[in-house]
């Protein structure tokens, strides 16, 4: 107790430093912890379930993709007997008009699930019921349960919401319950508020092509995980052979739900982050090393007097370490401040790009990392003075004087090494964050095939009980087009399944009319966008040959396509494609499609799989959806004027019809993009921390030299040695480790530049450039900070240092 009442008081008569310490540690140990809440937030917190580590995601697996889903008929297929391996649910994310009697319409992220959706997952409703099997069946599916989240948001978490109607796809439906706010995990349902059965209607009962159902199961207790997984095998196995057509080729997987959370790029980046940020802790304890390290040396005669008088070692390091655990101490306390409000930044950014359902909880573990990093980190930190206390030569100590020791060549050494690291590792980080900033920026700017600016765009869902075939939805988005393309500014309107931006849907296979047929599951795979006819002309997507659709492609007509160049090159070479047919593979009937033109390839913002992948357009009159994007594009005026105009326009066909995500196309984009941007910040906020840590602590090694070398730059200049030569000394000291340092980080850079271009293949890192441009940068800061204690030898008086001897 006495060792930690010595070691506070001696803190305390060192405001300064112990200030300038508890900042570094509070930033350095705040940053990692923050970092290490996000990946806990996204991959380390189990999902609030029970045994979530029994709980498993179905995958049907094909050449084109691996992580497909499926059929409803595949679906209705499963067999009831299931006892090898355990529960299956069924789940499907959907979006759905809901309004109440007499309200317009707002669209809702949703999700259609079967009955035992909840029950599997071991959840049971705060208010209200659970779904009941019978409700399964189409025309008594007109119930729904609310999240906690969309209760309190919508209804004020009114208790009265249990049996209110909403009209949800133009259809009464029956709130039956309330979900319990510790269900409120967007990793599990995604941005999903409310839920209801999955009711599928006769076209969906037979569908076996349209994989959109994911599979979420729960293995039987005292079941091995190989012997379950092995009855999910067999499963898709007999689906192959019993519906070859639609699934020879494809095979079931299953995979730990908690693996399903986050993709393999995400997962890295969040890594990334998380190794980054720990460059500026290391950066932190380098610093706060040097800085104890320099005030242990002017103790050093304290010291020499102490093991003089009979001190032993271990009574000369007690007060070090006491001094590092409370500087530990008090700096991971200040840390979880740190680190809680970065979490409240980093929660509002997400809110505000529109998902409410994010929260980064500071739980036991983030807890537990924090006091392991305050741990270490005094550790780390107090090595540096204990080992020069654990060498001080006592006799040479008090020969030296007043003036005390410098510390000898060791602890030079080590400082100077501390100095190189920290320039190693600052460059590193500089160069990491410049390299995602560069790749993210070249990605977002990307507009390959496709001209957003001077566009307006929002998704429409016709319900289905009012719209609920073709013969209803292609009079209504024909007029729909007409009113809009009328609007004063508007030059060309369309719908579409998607916009390039974003991707198109898909991939589906298909196969080439007089070509040799692939095995099936091997053939080619395009993604697919249906459109209608000034599509091309909205998006400025090209079209390089044949024509665009017009009113003669009608669902009676013969079927017809347009497709990609890369496509085109691929399946017809030099020849035209024009007249030429495909049709879709894994069809129990083949159902030609003529090609009628041939447009410019498009690469989305975020593209998956192939740079150009094979895209084929068919006409949106002949397949249409309930579900689409309109956009329309802007001569002459700003399309935020269009905004309302465009919503009059669709409440005067129909005033509960909602249009959402409505604005333009760029400011859609931006906030699509949100995600990147929030990590951007936060890779430039630690490299501006760490470059401003690693200038300090080369600063304060070349000031603690100068001083030190004050009388030798005094005789220097009292021989005649002029200003500039001992300005020069001095920049050589700082500048050598600055350049050492520089030279170990550029290998770290190109390694790391390696890393993230197999991590993020479809970022431009431009890795040469930014590693040139941040070397000279950081050689820039590294000048100044030796400049200033070199201007400072530069004005030493000969006679007054001399006289100091």
């Amino acid at each position: 107790m006495s060792t930690l009442k010595h070691a506070l008081r001696a803190l305390f008569t060192s405001p300064s430093f112990t200030l300038i310490a508890v900042l570094t540690l509070a930033l350095g140990i705040g940053a990692n912890t923050a970092m290490f809440s996000l990946l806990n937030t996204l991959l380390l917190r189990p999902v609030p379930l029970e045994q979530p580590d029994q709980m498993v995601r179905l995958y049907r697996a094909t050449n084109q993709n691996p992580e497909g889903g499926f059929s409803p008929a595949d679906y209705l297929d499963l067999p009831a007997d299931r006892s090898g391996f355990g529960e299956l649910a069924a789940a499907a994310q959907w979006g759905m008009s809901v309004s109440e009697p007499g309200q317009p319409a707002d669209m809702v992220n949703g999700t259609r699930v079967s009955t035992n959706f909840f029950s599997l997952a071991r959840v049971a409703p705060a208010l209200g019921r659970d779904f009941r099997p019978e409700e399964e069946t189409h025309g008594n599916h007109r119930v729904l349960i609310l999240t906690h989240g969309y209760w309190q948001d919508k209804f004020g978490g009114d208790p009265a919401i249990i049996g209110r109607n909403l009209r949800v796809d133009g259809e009464l439906h029956e709130v039956v319950g309330v979900l319990p706010a510790s269900f409120n995990d967007r990793r599990f349902y995604g941005r999903s508020r409310l839920f209801r059965p999955l009711g599928l209607n006769a076209d969906e009962q037979t569908d076996r092509n349209s994989q959109w159902i994911a599979l979420i199961g729960r293995r039987a207790a005292g079941i091995a995980a190989a012997q379950s997984d092995a009855v999910i095998t067999r499963i898709g196995a007999q689906q192959a052979a019993d519906h070859p057509a639609a699934n020879e080729g494809a095979s079931w997987r299953v995979v730990p739900l908690a693996d399903t959370f986050i993709n393999a790029t995400g997962r890295g980046i969040v890594s990334m982050l998380v190794g980054l940020s720990s460059f500026v802790l290391l950066i932190a304890c380098s610093n706060l090393a040097n800085l104890l390290l320099a005030r242990t040396i002017a103790r050093g005669r304290e010291f020499a007097v102490r093991g003089a008088l009979g001190a032993s070692r271990r009574q000369l390091l007690r007060p070090l370490i006491a001094e590092s655990l409370l500087l530990a101490l008090i700096g991971g306390a200040g840390a979880l401040l740190v680190a809680r409000w970065t979490g409240d930044w980093i929660a509002s950014l997400v809110h505000n790009a529109g998902d409410t359902t994010f929260v980064m909880a500071l739980d036991w573990r983030v807890l537990g990392f924090a006091a392991l990093a305050s741990l270490v980190t005094a550790l780390a930190f107090g090595l540096a003075p204990a080992l020069f206390a654990l060498r001080l030569n006592i006799n040479g100590t008090l020969k030296s004087g007043a003036r005390g020791s410098t510390g000898g060549r060791g602890s030079q050494r080590l400082r100077q090494l501390l100095i190189v690291g920290q320039f190693a590792l600052a460059l590193v980080l500089l160069a990491g964050a410049g390299m995602f900033l560069r790749g993210t920026d070249s990605m977002l700017d990307r507009r390959y095939g496709w001209d957003a600016d001077n566009m307006l765009s929002g998704t429409i869902l016709l319900p289905a009980a009012t719209y609920p075939e073709a013969e209803e939805m292609v009079p209504f988005q024909r007029e729909l087009l007409e009113r809009v393309s009328a609007l004063p500014g508007v030059t060309s309107a369309s719908l579409s399944y998607s916009l390039p931006p974003f991707g198109l849907n898909g991939p589906n296979a298909f196969v080439v009319e007089g070509r040799d047929t692939p095995p099936r599951g091997q053939e080619p795979s395009a993604l697919v966008n249906g459109v209608s006819g000034e599509y091309f002309e909205t998006v400025g997507t090209t079209l390089l040959s044949g024509r665009s659709f017009n009113t003669t492609d009608t669902p009676d007509s013969p079927k017809v396509v347009v497709i990609n160049e890369a496509m085109a090159r691929a399946f017809f070479g030099n020849e035209s494609a024009l007249g030429r047919r495909i049709a879709r593979a894994g069809t129990e009937e083949v159902e030609w499609l003529e090609i009628v033109g041939v447009a410019a390839n498009t690469e989305s913002i975020f593209p998956e799989g192939p740079a150009t992948p094979y895209q084929v357009y068919h006409p949106m009159a002949q397949e249409p959806w309930h579900y689409s994007w309109l956009a329309l594009r802007t001569g002459g005026v700003d399309p935020v004027t269009l905004v309302e105009p465009l919503r009059q326009t669709v409440s005067g066909l129909n005033p509960d019809l909602p249009i959402t995500n409505l604005m333009p196309t760029l400011t859609f984009i931006e906030r699509a993009s949100a995600d990147f941007k929030l990590i951007n910040t936060l890779l430039t906020a630690f490299a501006l921390l760490g470059v401003a840590l690693a200038s300090l602590g080369i600063y304060g090694v070349i000031a603690r030299t100068v001083a030190q070398r004050t009388g030798e730059f005094g005789i220097r200049m009292a021989l005649g040695a002029q200003v500039s030569t001992i300005v020069r000394l001095v920049l050589r000291t700082g500048l050598r480790l600055a350049g050492i340092g520089m030279v170990l980080g550029l290998l770290g850079a190109y390694g790391l530049s390696l890393a993230l271009s197999a991590m993020v293949p479809i970022m431009e890192f431009d890795a040469g450039w930014v590693i040139a441009g941040v070397t000279a940068a950081l050689l820039l800061i590294a000048l100044i900070a030796c400049y200033l204690p070199a201007r400072k030898a530069a004005r030493i008086n000969p006679v007054e240092a001399l006289r100091a001897e």
